[in-house]
């Protein structure tokens, strides 16, 4: 004999949640007061927290996916006082079970890109290179790049002027708009091709050539304007770090507003931790997904944040130091993922050794932190490095130069020409207003 609604929310269901589904009774999901039970009956016996529920307790009330989903539905609605924290972790071992790429009953493995067979020779050489990882991976999926207009027919496989500038040509002017890149891009795209000649011991004599078209898509990309420019415009005019300020204030508030579990929420939160992170320090994305908690970026007990870590593409370390405190309680608000305050601690050391950006063992893809940046304030992280050199330099145009590169971590000198040499400009003007106004 089936049991009533009554029947199947007895003890350990609190009272509130018991009345609160009664009288929703005809809304209620078919399944959800007994997956309901079962969570609480899992709590008890798993000693939980009385609103806190362990990822064992949520695996334990749903033996499938659909019952899982039935269970935060409830949850959310009838019973809103329980903290579903811990079932994102559940919630992401049932996304991992899906199938991945399937399409028509099938399977559809991503297909490796093939490069010539004489470029295939030379890859080890690549390989044993004394370069950074990070530049090989950059070279190779250039490589790929131009290995791909060579199978369409548009360029040879051959190392010289005439392969490199129809290469060049296939990139600019594509038949398919979607596939045309900019000419700076076209040149770190036959850089990569260049450095698979040059560690695979091709003569210099058909390098040379290459180089200089190279060159030359770096000439045309110098006298283009940039839209980098209209960008951080755009953004000054909306209000600058003052209107990412707001921003970062209306994406918390979006995580409030939504449970915890969802990945809605989740993404609001990890977009204001990002926005307010590369304010206070504007680092580089590919630096920012590789901080681990407790190494780069460490919590003192008394709540205070600092960042220090190697920076990848000049491998010199730069540091924050504490984090201003509004950073510091967002961080805070990152990591617990609407858990209680006072579990801030337990969860940090948790979480010590995981990436940052993803709360896990997997590094998050490089252009996530630009992409979170761009949704929210309309420019890519980037972007702000420019803005933040921007506000120092008519802060201060005489001293801006060196506080510039300091606080952008330049490798060099080379790195920073353009900022010193739009300081030297803006310390020139300041000083002619100033002798105009003696002489007035």
């Amino acid at each position: 004999m089936r049991k009533t609604l009554e029947e199947k929310l007895v003890p350990p269901v609190p009272p509130a949640v018991r009345r609160a589904m009664l009288d929703a009774r005809e809304a209620l999901p078919p399944g959800g007061a007994d997956v309901t039970a079962r969570l609480f009956a899992a709590m008890k016996e798993n000693r939980d927290a009385p609103t806190l529920p362990s990822s064992k307790s949520f695996r334990d009330a749903a033996a499938s996916e659909s019952t899982f989903r039935t269970l935060l539905r409830c949850l959310a609605r009838y019973a809103p006082h329980i903290c579903t924290s811990n079932a994102v972790t559940v919630s992401e071992e049932w996304y991992a079970r899906r199938p991945k790429h399937v399409t028509m009953g099938k399977s559809t493995p991503v297909q490796p890109t093939i490069w010539p067979a004489a470029w295939r020779a030379l890859a080890p050489a690549l390989d044993a290179a004394p370069i950074k990882q990070s530049s090989k991976r950059r070279y190779r999926a250039s490589i790929d790049r131009c290995a791909a207009m060579v199978r369409a027919g548009r360029a040879s496989s051959d190392f010289g002027f005439v392969a490199a500038a129809d290469l060049a040509d296939a990139f600019l002017f594509n038949a398919d708009a979607t596939a045309r890149v900019k000419p700076i891009t076209a040149a770190g795209y036959l850089d990569g091709l260049i450095a698979l000649g040059r560690f695979g011991g091709i003569d210099r004599v058909h390098l040379l050539p290459m180089q200089l078209v190279a060159e030359d898509l770096r000439e045309q990309a110098a006298m283009m304007p940039k839209n980098k420019e209209a960008r951080i415009g755009a953004f000054m005019e909306r209000g600058g770090f003052g209107y990412a300020a707001d921003r970062i204030a209306v994406c918390l508030r979006r995580a409030e507003s939504l449970p915890v579990h969802s990945a809605a929420g989740r993404r609001a939160l990890q977009t204001a931790m990002v926005c307010a992170v590369f304010m206070n320090k504007p680092a580089r994305k590919g630096d920012m997904v590789s901080w681990r908690i407790g190494h780069d970026i460490v919590r003192q007990p008394n709540g205070e944040w600092s960042l220090a870590w190697q920076q990848g593409k000049t491998g010199k370390n730069t540091e924050a130091g504490v984090l201003w405190p509004e950073v510091c309680y967002i961080l805070d608000l990152w990591i617990l993922g609407g858990r209680p305050d006072r579990l801030v601690y337990h969860r940090y050391h948790e979480l010590e050794g995981l990436f940052l950006l993803s709360q896990s063992e997997c590094q998050a893809y490089r252009n996530l932190p630009s992409e979170l940046t761009l949704s929210a304030i309309g420019v890519p992280s980037h972007d702000l490095r420019t803005a933040a050199a921007d506000y120092m330099r008519h802060y201060d145009p005489e001293h801006a130069a060196n506080v510039i590169s300091a606080h952008l971590g330049h490798g060099s000198q080379k790195s920073g020409e353009a900022y010193r040499s739009e300081c030297s400009a803006a310390a020139g003007q300041s000083e002619w207003q100033r002798s105009r106004m003696i002489w007035s």
